[in-house]
Parts: structure tokens; C-alpha cells; sequence
């Protein structure tokens, strides 16, 4: 396979067209002023050894060399080297938790950070060992296969942010199972597998406990490194880089995240490791190498691509070439070559040597200037730094590598974070993974970068529809495909995804149109549920109203009758009370009768027996 690095440089070869015009020009000129003295083809005959046609051979000569120096500028690369390399070491996986309770600064500069840190330190210890990423929320995403490309890794490690998985939480369980599924299946009973499990130990969504036993029955030692402190911190909500706010529950309550210490002890037992807190990293640090170098080392082939190699080289001899022809092809004609009249007819006087010594040294001296000027001033290419990568990772992406070729796109920004097709590459490697939100911060990146020509710029708008359409965001999508198509009308294909978006688009809006007629008829039939409710409620007032009035009033009624009772009873008890005083009065008068009738009884009695028995005084 044939590339340029710096294919724009190839425009200088545009200077030929004015170079050959003022050739032919100076040819013209010449040969008018020689037609002003006579016949042109006969003063031609009389010009000693004069060629007519090498004139044109040494600009063609020129014009060549100045083509092939302008591909060495360009650097032509060609094929891919690749060298392989038996190695011997262990398998490590990262499982590195980068859900937002990591953004908590209880541990400066931050839990994330300071994990990053972490990796890269033991990064900075390993030789031969291979080592793999991954990287989980509330769910588990392989970011880096095993490698020994340190360099890669720290790139990818260096790049990780608690944006990259959109789920949230903290399946350890899940990590542990992916980092179990990928190691290499070649030496499935070799004890030379270790997982490291770098979090704040705060579990919510599976069984870890379970999944690091089951990855010890495999032979596979699970380790962890606890992130943060016991008394623990808010969690801070970030944007732009600055915090904004700090995470709250349904209540209204700052929410303080822990290290749960317990969680990743329980953890580290179960998948036969160790267990060792951020606290204390560096001795950290020296544990995990210490039980690193208890495993067993196993031999294993390394394949290193170095990417496309240089061929500028033979431009630049065939160069040199050329410009050396130029130099040692005289005007006047050859002895050998003057038989057969290959540049010109034959003439008869001879020019004299000094003078074609003087054309001979002139030539030579600006043909080597030229030469030492491009030595010189170091115009002969490097391997290109950036373009490199990029063309392996294009190879990787349409081997459907994804992975690998973000590592290879990532070190191509590494080197230039304005090269657009590395941009471009990696948004197209996050979109076929899924991950559409960085797909289209990377193709906004470059969407006004003026390097673009008008097919570049129609596709990266094409792709950036496709990323808005399966984000269901229907009116981007649409605008992004006009973008497309203004800068290449007769795409087939944006024109069928456009006329899909606006199908789908009004789709959508007879959808909320349909939601929002529910909505409203929903609200009105609570409005009249509302209604009828107030009405039942008025009325039911009313009649409780009107029973406590009718209460009321019997109430009343019942005490006026009371009343009445106990005022009948009242003159009852009165005209019985009189009547006792006047039967007593009564019964008394009749005693107070009976006793004077008996007085005078006795009176009467005493008056006529003139004597008795005296009257007895009770």
C-alpha cells in the first residue's frame, strides 16, 4: 500500500505549468531575435555544434529531478513493518471504576486521579508483562485489550474521564467477569493471570464477591486497591471542567460517598488477593509487584507494526539523477550522437573549449547549489509522527479492531491534536462502539477545520447525522445532512438517510403530538374528576349542613320539649305540694276541730257534774 504523508505539499508541483511556460517563452524570444538577422534555420547552421532539441532535453531533466525533490518532501511511505518478539511475563487487568462517586476529592487531587496515577506508576514497573484496561460505572467496557504497549496504555489511561460510560453506578462484579473473559484462552491453566480492581468499593448493582471467586476457581488472583477515605466526601457535579453543584438525594440532602473498606476486603478474600487502600500507595504499589512476581511467567509472541516505512529515498536518487544528466548533457552537439542527428542537424564550424567550459561550469554550479541547499536546510522528510499511526489505525478500524485503532488514532493526537483525520478516525471508532456523544464532540472538533475538502466535510456531516439519529435527535440530524449535501449534491446516500430523518422527525411529532392530546385529555378528565369531586364535596357540605341544621333544630326542639317536661313537671310539683299544704291545712283545721269539740265537750261535761277529776296539764 502507497501513501504521502504530506500530500499537500504536492501542489508545488503546480509550479512546472509557469516554469514551462517561461521556457518556452525564453525559447520564443531567442529565436526571434536570431530571426532578425536573416534566415532562422540558417544562422542555426552557422552556431558551432549547436543542438536544437537539447535545450528541451535538459528542461525536461530539470523539471523531472524538480517533480521527484517535491516527493521527498512529501514523504512517500510504503507497506507496513512488522516484527515479532518472543517475550515472557504475566497477564494484568485494570478494572478501573470511573463512576462519579471517583470524582470525590477526599484524597487529593481527586479519586480518579489519584487512580490514574496509580496505573501509571505500575505501568512505569513492568518490562514484559502484558497488561489490559478496563473501565466500569454501571456497566463494564473493555477500553484496552492485553498489550505490551506501555505507551498506548498510558495514553488510554491518561484519556479516561467518569463521562465515558453514560450508566452510572458501580458493577464490580461485571468488571471482574469482563476482565476474566479476556484474557488470553491459550494458557487457561497457567497461573500467570492477576485482575486489579481499583475503586471506592461502593457495590450497588451485582455479585462481586461471587464473580471473584469464580474468576479464583479459574486461576485468575483478584487484587483491589481501595480509592478514598471511611469518612468520605460530596460528590461533585462537573461541567466544563469546574464543579458546579454537589449531588443530591430525592429529599434534598447532600449525598457523602465512603470508601466501603469492608466491600473490597470481602472481595480481595474471595478472589485469593490482597486488599491495600490509596493511603499508604506507594507500599501499595510495592505489594502489587511483590505478588505480581509470585506468578508464573509464560512465553508468549509480541507483534510490534511499526507502521508505513519510508521510501523517499529512491525519489531523491532519481533526483540526483536526473539533475546530474542535466548537468553533464551539453548544448552542443556529440560526436557519436552528431551521425544519426539525435538533437539537431549537423553543423559544420566547432565551438571553441573555453567557451563550453564556461557553460559547463555555470550549469554545474547552480545544479549542485540546488543540491546542497536541499541537504542543507534538512528538507529531506522524517517518518511521518502522526500519519503513521493514523493509516494503521484506518487498517485496524476496517478490520473492525476497534479498539486498537483508537489506541492508534489517540497516539496520532498525542502528536498533533489538530490532525483532522486522526479526529475524524476516532469519531468514527466511538460510533461503531456505540459510544455516539464522543463520536460527535470529535467530529465537531473538526467541522470548520479548513482542511477539509468538500467530499472530507460531506461525509464527516453524513456521519454526524448517522450519530444524532441513533441519539433520536431527528432535527440535528437533518440539519447535519443538508451540511452534507451543500458540499456533495449527489450523495444517494445522505439524500436516503435525510428523507429517513424527516420521516422520522414527523413521526416523532405525531407521537408528541398524540402525547400531548393524552396529556390534555388526561388533564381534562382530572380537571373534571376535579370538578365532580368539588361538586360531590359542595354537596355533601350541603347535605352535612343541612343535617347538622336539622340536628340543630332538634336539638332545639328536643330541649324546648325538655323544657316544657320540666316546666309541666315544675307546676305539677307545685300544685301537688299545694295540694299536700291544703289537705294538711285540711287534716289540721279538722284536728284543731275535733280537739275544740272535745274541749268543749269536756266543758260541758265538767259544767254538768259539777266536779271530777281536775284537768291534767301535758
Amino acid at each position: 500500500m502507497f501513501i504521502i504523508e504530506k500530500p499537500q505539499l504536492l501542489y508545488l508541483l503546480l509550479l512546472i505549468i509557469p516554469f514551462t511556460a517561461a521556457f518556452l517563452w525564453n525559447m520564443a524570444r531567442r529565436r526571434k531575435k536570431l530571426a532578425c538577422f536573416g534566415d532562422y534555420e540558417g544562422i542555426l547552421s552557422q552556431i558551432p555544434g549547436y543542438s536544437g532539441g537539447k535545450p528541451y532535453l535538459k528542461f525536461i531533466f530539470s523539471m523531472l529531478a524538480f517533480a521527484l525533490i517535491v516527493f521527498c518532501l512529501a514523504n512517500p511511505q510504503m507497506g507496513t513493518t512488522v516484527k515479532k518478539a518472543e517475550r515472557k511475563g504475566v497477564d494484568v487487568m485494570i478494572a478501573l471504576d470511573i463512576s462519579n462517586s471517583m470524582n470525590c476529592n477526599d484524597i487529593q487531587p481527586s479519586r480518579l486521579m489519584r487512580a490514574k496515577q496509580t496505573v501509571i506508576r505500575i505501568l512505569d514497573k513492568m518490562e514484559s508483562d502484558r497488561i489490559g484496561l478496563v473501565v466500569f460505572a454501571g456497566d463494564a467496557y473493555l477500553q484496552l485489550p492485553l498489550t505490551t504497549d506501555y505507551g498506548a496504555a498510558k495514553l488510554f489511561i491518561n484519556n479516561v474521564q467518569t463521562s465515558d460510560l453514560s450508566r452510572q453506578g458501580t458493577a464490580i462484579g461485571s468488571a471482574i467477569d469482563l476482565c476474566t473473559r479476556n484474557f488470553d484462552p491459550k494458557f487457561a491453566t497457567a497461573h500467570n493471570k492477576a485482575i486489579i480492581v481499583i475503586s471506592d468499593g461502593e457495590n450497588h448493582e451485582d455479585d462481586a464477591i461471587g464473580a471473584a471467586q469464580n474468576a479464583a476457581k479459574q486461576g485468575i488472583i483478584v487484587n483491589t486497591v481501595g480509592m478514598g477515605s471511611p469518612q468520605g466526601a460530596p460528590i461533585p457535579e462537573i461541567r466544563n471542567g469546574q464543579v458546579v453543584a454537589y449531588k443530591r438525594d430525592a429529599e434534598g440532602n447532600v449525598v457523602v460517598t465512603k470508601m466501603n473498606r469492608e466491600m473490597l476486603q470481602q472481595i480481595a478474600k474471595a478472589g485469593k488477593g490482597f486488599y491495600v487502600e490509596d493511603n499508604n500507595i506507594s507500599s501499595g504499589v510495592e505489594t502489587v509487584f511483590n505478588k505480581l512476581s509470585e506468578l508464573d511467567k509464560v512465553s508468549f509472541e509480541s507483534r510490534n507494526i511499526s507502521g508505513y516505512e519510508t521510501r523517499f529515498q529512491y525519489f531523491l536518487a532519481a533526483a540526483l539523477l536526473f539533475l546530474l544528466l542535466e548537468i553533464f548533457i551539453f548544448e552542443k552537439m556529440n560526436k557519436v550522437f552528431n551521425r544519426v542527428h539525435l538533437f539537431g542537424k549537423k553543423n559544420m564550424k566547432k565551438e571553441s573549449p573555453a567557451s563550453n567550459k564556461n557553460r559547463i561550469n555555470k550549469n554545474t554550479a547552480l545544479n549542485i547549489l540546488a543540491i546542497v541547499l536541499l541537504a542543507g536546510s534538512g528538507i529531506v522528510p522524517a517518518q511521518g509522527q502522526k500519519a503513521i499511526p493514523t493509516h494503521q489505525g484506518n487498517k485496524q478500524y476496517q478490520d473492525s479492531v476497534f479498539n486498537q485503532a483508537e489506541v492508534s488514532y489517540l497516539k496520532a493526537l498525542s502528536q498533533d491534536s489538530t490532525y483532522y483525520k486522526a479526529r475524524y478516525g476516532l469519531g468514527n471508532t466511538k460510533y461503531k462502539q456505540g459510544n455516539y456523544d464522543q463520536a460527535l464532540e470529535n467530529y465537531s472538533k473538526i467541522a470548520t477545520d479548513p482542511s477539509l475538502d468538500k467530499e472530507e466535510r460531506a461525509y464527516l456531516f453524513h456521519n454526524m447525522g448517522n450519530a444524532w439519529m441513533q441519539k433520536q435527535d431527528y432535527q440535528k440530524a437533518i440539519e447535519s445532512y443538508i451540511h452534507a449535501l451543500q458540499n456533495q449534491p449527489g450523495k444517494t446516500d445522505t439524500r436516503y438517510n435525510l428523507a429517513y430523518a424527516q420521516k422520522m422527525l414527523q413521526k416523532q411529532q405525531q407521537n408528541q403530538q398524540q402525547q400531548n392530546q393524552q396529556q390534555n385529555q388526561q388533564q381534562n378528565q382530572q380537571q373534571n374528576q376535579q370538578q365532580n369531586q368539588q361538586q360531590n364535596q359542595q354537596q355533601n357540605q350541603q347535605q352535612n349542613q343541612q343535617q347538622q341544621n336539622q340536628q340543630q333544630q332538634n336539638q332545639q326542639q328536643n330541649q324546648q320539649q325538655s323544657q316544657n317536661q320540666q316546666q309541666q313537671n315544675q307546676q305539677a310539683q307545685a300544685q301537688s305540694a299545694d295540694k299536700k299544704k291544703q289537705e294538711a291545712e285540711r287534716i289540721l283545721r279538722a284536728l284543731e276541730n275535733q280537739e275544740k269539740n272535745t274541749l268543749d265537750k269536756l266543758k260541758k261535761e265538767r259544767e254538768q257534774g259539777g266536779g271530777g277529776s281536775p284537768e291534767k296539764d301535758w
